[in-house]
């Protein structure tokens, strides 16, 4: 044991701690904050409001905030710095009482602790790059650290009431300020000079939007499941176990992919990465339209590796290997704001009126957002971005 405790390296191991201690606080907010929104009094249009604003303002957050690290080379003492202000914007939730007061919280919070991932990234991409990290095996805590605090906070839920949701979610951000405490200092060095100029033409470049769209739609094939999956199944006359269960293979088969990907050799590159999450959507979807028990259902959740992960995996590859020089931070908050904002923003409205229109057979269209990205992903080629 010891010996296995030397091989430990400590930077993965910081960096593993700084995903796991955010997608904790992930693991709470997203199941439950909207439950604690609503014992506060909100009602679903405020609620809606409330989530729509930190979506919105994010859009400009993240390369607003990304830049101003990467331009003073601060990425590090940015993501320190926000943390710290996120979790004193989360502890004002407890005096919020209009409307307003909740809508300014959600636009702090947009530009404070949602901000801090694509920061962190751009770190953990730097010391892969540098040191020959296995990305996928330090990710991998993220999402066992999600499952967890998920099955925590559903556990104190049911015990304490909504009340316990906001302490818990303090706590979790507190925990994010240590992680990020702790992320690995880089060594100064010469760097490209920052300015809005290279931000454009990193935008406009052919092969990074075409990365940006495959992506971006591949992620977008999950709008329906995200969103109507769990009211889908309850239509098919499943159990909450049952369902619970159904999302937790999901979970478990892209731990399993993160934990073995430094292993994938040719399929580990970024774009064979692609084209296996866009092949996996084309593939999952349109069988999950036909599913009706959970015995169809649950080996179809094992392509969750691929439509996320794989997917994940391939889009940090390609961030790590293109982004210019200097610009690390910004790229990856790019990603964020344009896959995660614009392309997600746009298909999850679409996957609401096709679930409206069609039910079940809406996932028939998100097989088709993993056809176009497959295509897309094979006009990738191996040239850097800026070349």
């Amino acid at each position: 044991m010891i010996s296995s405790l030397r091989r430990i390296d400590p930077t993965a191991a910081r960096l593993s701690l700084f995903y796991a201690a955010y997608f904790a606080v992930m693991g709470i907010m997203l199941p439950y904050w909207t439950v604690w929104l609503e014992g506060r009094g909100l009602s679903p249009v405020a609620i809606g409001m409330v989530l729509a604003v930190t979506f919105w303002v994010k859009l400009i957050a993240h390369p607003l905030m990304a830049g101003i690290a990467d331009a003073y080379a601060a990425v590090r003492g940015m993501t320190i710095l926000l943390s710290c202000v996120g979790l004193l914007v989360f502890a004002g939730f407890a005096w919020a009482a209009p409307l307003w007061s909740y809508l300014t919280l959600a636009v702090l919070a947009a530009l404070t602790i949602q901000t801090v991932l694509p920061l962190g990234e751009s770190i953990a991409q730097a010391e892969v790059k540098a040191r020959g990290l296995d990305y996928g095996r330090v990710r991998t805590w993220g999402s066992i650290a999600f499952v967890a605090a998920a099955a925590f906070g559903g556990w104190a839920l049911e015990r304490v009431g909504t009340g316990i949701i906001h302490p818990l979610v303090l706590v979790s951000l507190a925990g994010v300020i240590v992680a990020a405490i702790a992320l690995p200092r880089r060594a100064a060095t010469t760097r490209r000079r920052w300015s809005w100029t290279a931000v454009v033409v990193l935008v406009l470049q052919r092969r990074f939007l075409i990365f940006v769209a495959a992506a971006g739609l591949v992620q977008a094939s999950h709008g329906v499941y995200y969103a109507f999956g769990t009211i889908a199944w309850r239509g098919l006359g499943f159990g909450e176990t049952v369902i619970g269960g159904l999302w937790v293979v999901g979970v478990v088969a892209e731990i399993a992919l993160f934990w073995v990907a430094g292993r994938l050799g040719r399929l580990g590159t970024a774009q064979a990465l692609l084209i296996l999450g866009a092949v996996g959507a084309l593939v999952r979807w349109p069988l999950t339209a036909l599913a009706d028990t959970p015995w169809e259902i649950a080996p179809l959740q094992v392509l969750h590796a691929l439509t996320f992960g794989a997917a994940h995996l391939g889009a940090m590859r390609f961030l790590r290997e293109t982004a210019p020089e200097g610009m690390e931070a910004t790229a990856q908050a790019l990603y964020y704001a344009l896959v995660g904002g614009v392309i997600m923003g746009l298909a999850m409205p679409v996957a609401g009126w096709l679930y409206a229109r069609f039910g079940l057979d809406a996932y028939h269209a998100m097989g088709v957002f993993g056809l176009v990205a497959a295509g897309l992903c094979l006009g990738l080629r191996r040239t850097e971005v800026g070349e």
